[in-house]
């Protein structure tokens, strides 16, 4: 399942110099009905002052390149209908089924992805959102929303998957590369389409790996070791729409996955984790 880079932000300074990376938004949350866009109706108090920063994150794009599989932008800009802004600041990514795929998967997406690659399981690494799914795939409601992906010589494969299907957050840790065996690890149930929820996704450098959602100030956590297969190998943070419905068959052209982010934080370093508002 191979997918996109990101934008240079990180140039592997020593760690006490390297900058947060935070994207911030207000939340846009459109008209839950599955499998339908609806125009986005703006909710919650959080305004702020200017667009979001998409700097140190490439986007990955449901449409073809020249070499035909999915196309990305580089370094990530808003690009319309794929990723767009509100007047509030919102980020909103949609992924329609009926679209480009990369390489080595049958799922279109609208992804950001880190350029940032860390070894997994070596450093301290945090990936944590403010997020509300507004629109699900009809045939398959599952959207991978945040990864843990392989990097360079891994970037063909999945590693860790944070879904939202059928109203459940759930994560999936692949344990090999070659391999089809997989952990699941229930975090959340009954998170209605357009309701905001939070999520991390925590590499702690000491062999483990953390995962929290949040909703309504209900906080669940689960945790599990780094395969020894993945150790030490480079990996990096993605999110966004991943909609998991094959691009197959003729999928209606409103058919797919919407989503919209009001906070993205990516932090590097040890004693620099920030706390993700419910």
């Amino acid at each position: 399942m191979a997918s996109p880079e990101c934008p240079r932000y990180f140039t592997r300074p020593p760690l006490a110099m390297v900058p947060v990376l935070v994207l911030t938004c207000v939340m846009s949350v459109a008209c839950a009905v599955t499998g339908t866009p609806h125009p986005s109706v703006v909710t919650g108090s959080h305004a702020v002052a200017g667009p979001p920063s998409l700097a140190g994150w490439k986007l990955t794009l449901p449409i073809a390149s020249q070499k035909g599989s999915a196309a990305t932008v580089d370094p990530a800009a808003v690009s319309p209908p794929w990723l767009t802004t509100d007047a509030h600041g919102g980020l909103t990514l949609w992924a329609p089924v009926q679209g480009s795929t990369t390489p080595n998967s049958r799922h279109a997406r609208t992804e950001l992805v880190s350029l940032s690659p860390f070894g997994a399981g070596t450093v301290r690494r945090q990936l944590a959102a403010t997020v509300a799914i507004t629109q699900v795939p009809r045939g398959k409601p599952d959207v991978i929303i945040g990864q843990i992906h392989g990097a360079d010589d891994l970037s063909a494969v999945a590693f860790v998957m944070m879904h939202y299907t059928s109203g459940a957050v759930g994560v999936v840790v692949k344990q090999s590369p070659g391999s089809s065996s997989t952990v699941h690890l229930p975090l959340l149930t009954g998170v209605a389409l357009g309701s905001p929820f939070d999520f991390t996704i925590v590499d702690g450098g000491d062999g483990k790996l953390t995962f929290g959602a949040t909703q309504n100030g209900h906080t669940a956590t689960a945790s599990t070791p780094v395969p020894a297969a993945f150790a030490g190998r480079p990996v990096r943070f993605q999110a966004g729409a991943y909609q998991q419905a094959d691009s197959t068959g003729s999928p209606a052209p409103d058919d797919g996955a919407r989503m919209t982010i009001r906070e993205l934080t990516v932090v590097p370093g040890p004693g620099r984790l920030r706390a993700v508002r419910p």
